[in-house]
């Protein structure tokens, strides 16, 4: 058996776009993805969408929703999702050169409450 040399990392990221503590709260920046220098060198990536589009009211980690510099109490959940993935695939084609980094998405995961 061969042995190889490899090292696994989990870095959870769950909306993908950042989240971000302001002095007026938790804000889901729709058009940042700060945290991807985290992603920078990796051999193989591995992405997912979660469920994050349906959480609202308690279930919501934010205050409110930011593009740009426009703040917004809420938005359609896959007006959001859309842009946020807008986002992620921008920030994909940016940074990864696919002859050293391999990209893959999982788009929607089961839900896990049944």
């Amino acid at each position: 058996m061969k042995d190889y040399d490899v090292t696994v990392a989990f870095i959870p990221n769950m909306f993908l776009v950042d989240l971000v503590n302001n002095t007026d709260g938790v804000a889901l920046v729709l058009d940042s993805i700060q945290r991807g220098k985290e992603w920078l060198g990796m051999d193989v990536l591995i992405f997912n969408s979660w469920h994050w589009w349906i959480r609202a009211g308690q279930g919501q980690p934010w205050n409110y929703i930011q593009i740009g510099n426009q703040k917004f109490k809420d938005m359609d959940r896959l007006d959001a999702f859309s842009k946020g993935m807008s986002t992620w695939a921008k920030w994909v084609d940016t940074n990864i050169d696919p002859a050293k980094t391999k990209v893959f998405f999982q788009g929607i995961s089961p839900t896990h409450t049944e």
